[in-house]
């Protein structure tokens, strides 16, 4: 999808859209401005909750949530002064466990609806469901998030953000021709039961639209891997032979995973090895390539490292300490304290 395309989208999706909470679920907000018992529940608990952290009402409001720490930290327990008083459930909490907390509104990924919305709809629990899984959904879920909280104005200032940070990076690329793309490749670098293995996203989900957004030819664009990570192999990737490599990793270290592949011999004959353009994606408390807000950093910064003639003197400290600012309302003093020390992979 082009960058244009996905602005004109962006543009379209307004607060003023028909979208409504009634469509993500059966949560009818009967009384506006009210606090309200907000609980986060399931797997995918830090997308969610991330969301609902760009909104100040959910200090208030959220009471309970999943455990959103992929190992790197909690955020949105460290960016909650309240978090003390709140639960925070494992993310196979069961129906018995979020009833007893006695929420107004449960709040789910929007893949939990059949397994989990929906044994509680039956019971006359009040569920909404968030998507978050590409540009346009966000603006929507804003819309969504917005009606939650009745917040329309912090609604639309998020959406405006969107749209500025977007815009940031298409207009330095607007002229930019297909031949002046580099053959770009995005892994996930996965462990489990001590096996690693790279892994490739489908061509439907954030990964793939960043590549193209930030100037780059996605080498798998032909490929059709379903919907979800699909185990590769070094002679597929040797057959692509792209320009540039970005790793990602959420249970390592990304750059250790990218140290690895670099000493191992299998990969030394790659173009991007050979070259140094095999990158680790920046982190935090989370990898800045998933559909978290953070993509727009990891959008930002993958611009620049494909074309860094295009971005020149860019600080992505600097960029990400306005970022967390605008976004989370985290000021220096705590962004010295809990984002700086987790910051990998912007050198």
């Amino acid at each position: 999808m082009s960058v244009l395309r996905i602005l004109i989208l962006l543009t379209l999706v307004s607060y003023s859209s028909i979208f409504s909470v009634y469509a993500r679920g059966n949560a009818e907000i009967e009384s506006p401005g009210e606090t309200k018992r907000i609980v986060q529940a399931g797997s995918s608990a830090f997308l969610v909750e991330n969301a609902l952290y760009l909104f100040p009402e959910a200090v208030d409001q959220v009471v309970a949530m999943a455990d959103g720490n992929q190992g790197r930290g909690f955020f949105a327990g460290d960016i909650d002064p309240g978090i003390v008083e709140k639960t925070v459930l494992p993310r196979t909490a069961n129906t018995e466990a979020i009833l007893a907390l006695q929420p107004d509104i449960v709040v789910l990924k929007n893949f939990l609806e059949k397994r989990m919305g929906e044994p509680l709809e039956r019971v006359g629990v009040k569920t909404i469901y968030l998507d978050l899984e590409t540009p346009e959904a966000w603006m929507e879920d804003l819309v969504v998030l917005g009606e939650l909280f009745d917040d329309s104005e912090r609604a639309e200032e998020l959406q405006e953000m969107f749209r500025a940070r977007i815009a940031v990076v298409e207009k330095p690329l607007k002229n930019l021709h297909d031949s002046e793309k580099p053959r770009t490749l995005v892994l996930y670098r996965s462990v489990k039961d001590g096996v690693k293995a790279v892994n490739v996203p489908p061509l439907s989900w954030i990964q793939t639209q960043m590549v193209e957004m930030a100037g780059g030819e996605p080498v798998w664009g032909d490929a059709d891997f379903g919907e979800r990570w699909t185990r590769t192999g070094i002679e597929q990737i040797a057959a692509w032979d792209p320009d540039v490599i970005f790793v990602a990793a959420y249970h390592m270290d990304a750059v250790d995973a990218v140290d690895e592949l670099i000493q191992d011999s299998t990969w030394s004959s790659l173009r991007a090895v050979e070259n140094g353009n095999i990158h680790a994606f920046p982190a935090d408390y989370h990898s800045w390539d998933q559909p978290d807000v953070r993509w727009l950093l990891g959008l930002q910064w993958m611009a620049a490292t494909l074309h860094p003639e295009l971005f020149p003197g860019l600080d992505m400290e600097s960029e990400a300490r306005t970022f967390f600012n605008e976004m989370f309302f985290i000021d220096d003093t705590a962004f010295n304290e809990y984002i700086k020390p987790r910051l990998t992979g912007l050198n």
